[in-house]
């Protein structure tokens, strides 16, 4: 069973793809490609439907400290970005009533992409992968607040996943759940999921211009310094064409 993308494979290998790791992701992809049909079959049935109203972020010490550091190390886009994924998480939960700590789930969607920052970007020598700097910053900083071991790896271990195709179920809600939001802001995936009303909304309180030009420079960068990292990966599976093409986008 592949490990890739968790907390432990994290640790052990710093985000650096060997074989079977690349072998796990391609597969990861062709099943995500096989998904869309049945997709776009059912998407006027759910995208009609009543709107779901905006998520309420956790009102604790940790969500508020974890929002502040995000706002302040990154750029416009980022930070909305990293907000929508949040929103969009949320959204899913509630539709579909999945069991999850709200706390947990607003920290890894709120920090996700700490190892974009310039804060954090190639600080970490140990780190091949963006997306493991961000899990370890994110632990750090949920750890330097006092929280429990286990709180702080789930956060550590979602961020560290998100940059997977497909998360199992095995590593928890918080993580399944990030990845759903993350797919959604930055390729449009599950968009017939939730209610077109529901998806203005969320792009009007966070706006979605320059995200996408902004994550497409990103991966890039990513893939030209760390080639044997997932970004790299998904760059050269397509990654570019399918952020350019993201409805989210096409329909604003």
């Amino acid at each position: 069973m592949s490990s890739v993308g968790s907390w432990a494979w994290a640790e052990r290998t710093g985000g650096r793809l060997g074989r079977a790791d690349s072998a796990e992701l391609l597969r990861q992809g062709v099943l995500a490609q096989l998904s869309r049909l049945p997709a776009v079959l059912r998407r006027r049935v759910v995208r009609d439907g009543s709107p779901l109203s905006l998520p309420t972020a956790p009102d604790t010490v940790l969500a508020r400290e974890a929002e502040e550091r995000v706002r302040e190390l990154s750029k416009p886009p980022l930070y909305g970005h990293c907000l929508r994924t949040w929103a969009f998480a949320a959204l899913f939960a509630r539709r579909d009533g999945v069991d999850h700590d709200e706390e947990l789930l607003y920290l890894a969607c709120v920090l996700h992409d700490l190892g974009l920052t310039e804060a954090h970007e190639g600080r970490d020598p140990s780190a091949a992968c963006f997306a493991v700097e961000g899990a370890r910053a994110a632990h750090a900083l949920v750890c330097d607040h006092g929280a429990p071991e286990d709180r702080a790896r789930t956060v550590a271990e979602a961020i560290s996943l998100h940059l997977n195709i497909a998360v199992p179920e095995r590593y928890g809600p918080e993580a399944v759940l990030l990845s759903k939001g993350v797919m959604l802001d930055v390729v449009g995936r599950r968009l017939e999921r939730l209610p077109a009303a529901t998806l203005s909304a969320v792009a009007a309180r966070w706006p979605r211009e320059g995200s996408g030009d902004l994550l497409l420079a990103d991966t890039a960068r990513q893939a030209e310094v760390r080639p044997h990292s997932r970004a790299a990966l998904l760059q050269r599976l397509g990654f570019t064409k399918l952020v350019s093409a993201n409805p989210l986008d096409r329909a604003r």
